[in-house]
């Protein structure tokens, strides 16, 4: 018998849009450690989804802030970048974060 295969999804920005309903969700997932949780939890919302796999990337960059050198830039610079990403989330407009929401992209398609 032949074996059938699963195709992940792939998403695209396109797909991506803002719902006023989830607006605090969207909000709350630009924390880290929520965005983790959210990502895996929400399953309907691909806006809350997105922004909580690109802070959950921006948390593992936090995790830089323990390197003596490279840390002094990358803790004011995630601690930025979560501040705008509220902001900007707040609203409804979509904060890809540049190198990040590719790789956010490929994190929500692989779960």
């Amino acid at each position: 018998m032949a074996e059938e295969k699963k195709a992940k999804k792939v998403y695209t920005l396109e797909e991506i849009k803002f719902t006023e309903a989830n607006k605090v969700m969207t909000i709350v997932s630009c924390i880290p450690l929520v965005g983790l949780i959210l990502m895996f939890v929400e399953k309907d919302d691909l806006f809350v989804k997105y922004h909580g796999a690109q802070f959950t990337l921006v948390g593992v960059l936090q995790f830089l802030a323990w390197v003596p050198i490279i840390g002094w830039l990358m803790a004011p610079l995630s601690l930025v970048l979560i501040v705008v990403g509220m902001i900007k989330c707040s609203k409804g407009e979509r904060f890809d974060i540049p190198v990040l929401s590719g790789l956010g992209l490929k994190l929500m398609a692989a779960i």
